[in-house]
């Protein structure tokens, strides 16, 4: 019900702004609702809102995005995707006003549309409100994010000299590389995009990779995609790694 208001709120500052814009914005919103939830929807109108007041973002900007489908989305995600082989770094942008969820349901679209043969997602359908609920649940690990504009992700899938290792071992040498755990939206996101653009192929090289969330770990299932699943404490397995992520804090 809270959403539902807050929604109805925005909708009514909306109705404020000069009947151009509006008619603008407002289509694109309006062609999207059957597929977004309040939440999103909520968060679509918070950023058209901002963009409309000069804040953060361009008004362009809020009404593309407002009109992009998702197969539109995923391929900017998998243009923009690079990956050096050497280092095994991998770089994507997220599109402004396009939530890590969001995100993830126009790859499993783009996927299952560019690449049938495997007959499943680019991460797993069932585990996509797990990741919605990370900010709340979890948020040591993984904070709330502006959507409002296009974010550039750095990770390393499986980062040198972390597999079969404990997740304090790993901790050590992540910050020798100046790396953090990955946030499992990134994770999730990388692995996705670099199937997408590599024919299916496992960023994670059939390996368990622990994240920021101390508690679980992704893999690829070849008949599920980008899976979580529990792994606790410090258990160490020859198929458990680590992904990494760039870490100002640490030195």
């Amino acid at each position: 019900m809270r959403s539902l208001q807050v929604g109805v709120e925005k909708v009514a500052e909306v109705s404020k702004l000069p009947a151009g814009i509006v008619v603008e914005v407002v289509p694109g919103l309006v062609n999207k609702a059957e597929s977004l939830s309040l939440d999103d929807m909520s968060r679509r109108l918070d950023g058209a809102l901002r963009a409309l007041r000069g804040e953060q973002v361009s008004t362009s900007a809020a009404i593309t995005t407002a009109q992009k489908t998702s197969l539109q989305i995923a391929q900017e995600m998998v243009d923009s995707y690079a990956f050096d082989k050497k280092t095994e770094v991998s770089t994507f942008t997220v599109p402004g006003g396009v939530t890590d969820v969001e995100a993830m349901k126009a790859l499993n679209e783009y996927f299952s549309k560019n690449q049938p043969g495997f007959n499943r997602d680019a991460v797993y359908a069932n585990d996509l409100a797990w990741f919605e609920k990370l900010p709340k649940e979890y948020p040591t690990y993984c904070q709330e994010r502006d959507y409002s504009q296009a974010r550039q992700i750095t990770i390393t899938g499986v980062v040198k000299d972390t597999k079969g290792e404990s997740r304090t071992t790993q901790e050590a040498g992540l910050k020798n590389e100046s790396l953090g755990f990955a946030d499992p939206r990134d994770q999730a996101l990388a692995a996705a995009i670099h199937a997408c653009k590599h024919n299916g192929e496992d960023l994670f090289k059939d390996l368990w990779v622990r994240c920021s969330v101390p508690e679980f770990s992704l893999c690829t299932f070849q008949t599920y995609g980008v899976f979580v699943f529990r792994y606790f404490g410090d258990d160490v397995s020859y198929r458990v790694a680590a992904s990494g992520s760039p870490c100002p804090e640490v030195k």
